[in-house]
């Protein structure tokens, strides 16, 4: 569900072979004997369903398994929201294209924020090159730095470089957590625009006042 609502087509790629919904899932444990008996949706990865099954008869199924499936069943994510989500997808891309163009057009500078697997799908898929993000930039314990995002000559440089050159645009990669990454970059010093790039890409200027849990 959280992946087609938030258009997250960025979380597909080689580590995820399967995305299943509710339905997928109580179809495919009754096959062996099992039958979901209470399920819930977490925030992880942006948005995930955690599901309890048991054996058949064993535990009474509780009122949250049909309230998912009804959800479900209202949203058509079973069948005609999957056509609507890829073409939500291309028009995304193409919106991205463009406010990334007209950013360049006016002289801006973008630095790419974060380097999860899921930033390799979203650069590759839009199309972007060194020539429109400049670079990635992760923090200093990272793996990642001196590296390349793959299939692209994009470097992935310390956090640092961030506040040092203050870009324009800082295109937050981790968009799912953008609510988490803005207030932290703009305490620490950065002084330029966010580009949230999913599920509607858009410009934020972030407000420098802590997090609800108190991050800074």
């Amino acid at each position: 569900m959280s992946l087609i609502e938030t258009l997250q087509y960025d979380t597909i790629y080689h580590e995820h072979l399967r995305y299943y919904s509710l339905h997928s899932l109580q179809y495919l444990l009754n096959r062996h004997g099992l039958e979901v008996i209470h399920a819930k949706r977490i925030p992880t990865h942006g948005g995930s369903i955690r599901v309890y099954a048991a054996r058949k008869g064993t535990h009474e199924r509780r009122s949250s398994v049909d309230r998912i499936l009804a959800e479900e069943n209202a949203a058509g994510v079973n069948t005609e929201r999957l056509a609507n989500f890829k073409r939500q997808v291309v028009a995304s891309k193409l919106n991205l294209q463009k406010l990334l163009s007209g950013i360049y057009e006016r002289g801006g500078r973008v630095y790419g924020i974060g380097a999860p697997s899921r930033a390799s799908t979203l650069i590759n898929y839009v199309g972007l090159d060194d020539g429109i993000v400049s670079c990635v930039l992760e923090v200093k314990q990272s793996l990642k730095l001196g590296k390349y995002i793959p299939g692209t000559i994009i470097p992935v440089l310390e956090e640092s470089r961030l506040f040092e050159d203050q870009p324009e645009y800082a295109l937050l990669l981790s968009w799912h957590i953008a609510d988490e990454l803005m207030p932290k970059l703009t305490g620490k010093g950065f002084r330029g625009k966010y580009v949230v790039p999913l599920p509607v890409p858009r410009i934020v200027t972030a407000d420098p006042k802590p997090t609800a849990n108190g991050a800074a």
